[in-house]
C-alpha cells in the first residue's frame, strides 16, 4: 500500500473516531479504530484506543470488569491484521 493510501486511512480513521465521540456515537469510533488496524499502523492504533478509553472512561454494568475496551479491541484488530495478512501471503506463494 503506498504512502498516500495509508495516510489518507489514517486521516479517515481519526476523523470516524473524532466525530464519533463528539457526538456519541460509539460504533463510529469502533469503526475508526478498525480502519486505523487494517491500515497496518499499530502504533496509531493503539494511540487512538488508549486515547478513546481515556476520552470515554471505564465502562458500566456488566462491561465493567473490561477496564480498555477500545484498546483490547485495538489490539484484536491488530492481530486479525496480521493474521489475514500471513495467511494472504502463504495462499499467494502456493498458487505462483
Amino acid at each position: 500500500m503506498s504512502t498516500h493510501a495509508i495516510r489518507f486511512m489514517l486521516a479517515l480513521s481519526f476523523a470516524m473516531v473524532a466525530v464519533g465521540f463528539l457526538l456519541p456515537l460509539w460504533p463510529l469510533a469502533l469503526v475508526g479504530v478498525a480502519i486505523a488496524a487494517l491500515s497496518g499502523q499499530w502504533i496509531f492504533t493503539l494511540m487512538l484506543g488508549l486515547l478513546l478509553d481515556v476520552a470515554f472512561g471505564a465502562p458500566v454494568g456488566k462491561l465493567h470488569v473490561l477496564y480498555f475496551p477500545f484498546a483490547l479491541f485495538a489490539l484484536a484488530g491488530i492481530v486479525v491484521r496480521y493474521m489475514s495478512s500471513s495467511y494472504i501471503r502463504q495462499s499467494s506463494r502456493d498458487t505462483l
